[in-house]
């Protein structure tokens, strides 16, 4: 990435929080996620059976691989996630997320981080496209500035306008990246084509919150 290139990364993020970023891995960086991930995936789903609300989203494949938890460390978009939290990350989770042909139910709008200031900078994922991924198979959509607002205490947002003019849908080509803000609201549709929507995520805390995550998951 050149130094134009992070200007505006950093420019969108903090406008919109979130940014495009395209042809971000190249094409044997594409090559070993998929071949990492796409039979992993696989493994869980059959481990799994199907269940769950979100039953072909997998997190914390860092536990299950330990190429993943090197990525979560170490891998080419570390240094750009430490830029925007100021050198503050510590890396939570990798994560699978597919949405195969037929599922029409998408994920409703939500934040990825809960309970602290709106002004604070409590986390940041980034989003890695390993298929097309457009309106029509279940596109990650955003709204423009809202990690700008305070939504305390829950996850899930109430009330989204999903066809305001601040929504944006981010259509991507494999390879193709998005990061976001913990606190930007986003969600996203079901698939209504032939074509398969997989991703892989990786999830990073500031140091502060995660601690506080981690006191607070012991007290339970």
């Amino acid at each position: 990435m050149t130094e134009r290139d992070l200007e505006r990364v950093v420019s969108d993020y903090n406008r919109d929080g979130f940014a495009i970023l395209p042809a971000y891995l190249n094409g044997s960086q594409l090559n070993a996620l998929r071949d990492r991930a796409v039979p992993l995936a696989r493994k869980l789903l059959e481990d799994n059976g199907g269940q769950g609300r979100f039953p072909n989203l997998f997190k914390s494949l860092q536990r299950y691989d330990e190429w993943f938890d090197e990525q979560l460390r170490e891998g080419c978009h570390v240094p750009l996630i430490n830029h925007l939290m100021d050198g503050d990350a510590v890396g939570v989770s990798a994560a699978w997320f597919d949405r195969p042909k037929g599922e029409m139910s998408g994920i409703e709008p939500h934040i990825d981080a809960v309970g602290e200031n709106a002004s604070a900078n409590p986390g940041v994922t980034i989003w890695f496209a390993l298929d097309p991924v457009d309106l029509g198979n279940g596109c990650v959509h955003y709204l423009k500035g809202s990690q700008k607002k305070n939504y305390p205490g829950e996850t899930w947002v109430a009330d989204v306008n999903k066809e305001a003019e601040d929504a944006f849908a981010a259509q991507l080509n494999p390879g193709d990246a998005v990061v976001h803000s913990a606190h930007t609201v986003h969600w996203s549709g079901g698939n209504f084509t032939g074509f398969p929507r997989r991703a892989i995520s990786y999830f990073y805390l500031s140091r502060s919150v995660y601690h506080s995550y981690q006191k607070k998951r012991k007290q339970k």
